[in-house]
């Protein structure tokens, strides 16, 4: 990217951060210290002079009141990046990053290859680390329904759904014609029937998926699934940084699918993230 249109990206996203602040902004006077727009400004000012614990903690109050933007979320993820360059990171400090990292990428439709290239470095970094500890690095390949539905979005589904449907119409139309268009009816409808039965069914799934389930990221070190009753399973553990999905809670513990493993973990081992 050049330096014109990485200038006009950045005008563009603080521009976006701005009116995405106004609506949390209800005093003609300004904004108070404890409003998200003072929040905001306290927390990427700490970070410019690098002062991470002000920043880490400013734009994590951000999040726990239920503030969502981009640019909030990459702040948060470069707070604890620097954590981490500067020795004094905790104990799931890079999952946090790649949280904050996946969280803002997914708060811009995968549009955003700044942190994209974030993330991958992030995840990297902990795959190193687990290495150097001697453990495996380990990499969870989709189920087939998940990479199936993954494809394409809910959206571009009902609408190829939609098109089997009128086609079908069409045939059927077709089919009681005595001429040619007799023989292409017959062998559009069965084809437009297919693709109806198909395509909406992976619309209702893709449904399914995103009203049952969130994207999470792992912020420990590693975790353990367990059973509905705390026993831990068999298999290797999810390593720092993965992404996996959150379905239902239950208490302390959080049911998650990781690839084609699903199991329980605790809640604070898995940080979900905020969607558009």
């Amino acid at each position: 990217m050049n330096d014109g249109a990485r200038v006009g990206r950045s005008w563009a996203r603080r521009v976006g951060l701005v009116l995405g602040l106004a609506f949390f902004l209800c005093h003609p006077r300004g904004a108070r210290a404890d409003e998200p727009a003072a929040v905001f400004e306290r927390g990427h000012h700490a970070l410019e002079k690098g002062d991470f614990t002000t920043a880490i903690a400013e734009l994590e109050s951000l999040a726990d009141r239920g503030f969502v933007h981009p640019d909030a979320s990459f702040d948060r993820g470069l707070a604890y990046v620097a954590r981490v360059r500067a020795g004094a990171d905790r104990p799931g400090d890079l999952g946090r990053a790649a949280a904050a990292f996946a969280e803002a990428s997914l708060l811009r439709d995968g549009d955003d290859d700044e942190a994209a290239r974030a993330l991958d470095a992030v995840r990297a970094e902990a795959a190193r680390r687990r290495s150097r500890q001697g453990k495996e690095v380990l990499d969870a390949r989709p189920s087939l329904d998940r990479l199936i539905v993954g494809l394409a979005s809910e959206r571009a589904y009902s609408l190829v759904a939609l098109g089997s449907s009128i086609a079908l119409a069409v045939a059927l139309v077709l089919r009681r014609r005595a001429d040619r268009a007799h023989l292409v009816g017959s062998v559009l409808a069965p084809v437009a029937a297919l693709g109806l039965a198909l395509f909406a069914a992976l619309a209702f799934f893709s449904r399914t998926l995103a009203e049952t389930t969130a994207p999470g990221v792992v912020v420990a070190a590693e975790v353990h699934l367990t059973d509905e009753l705390g026993t831990t399973q068999g298999g290797e553990p999810i390593p720092e940084a993965a992404s996996v999905e959150v379905a239902e809670r239950s208490g302390t513990r959080v049911r998650v699918r990781w690839g084609s493993v699903e199991g329980w973990a605790p809640t604070a081992s898995v940080r979900v993230l905020a969607r558009p």
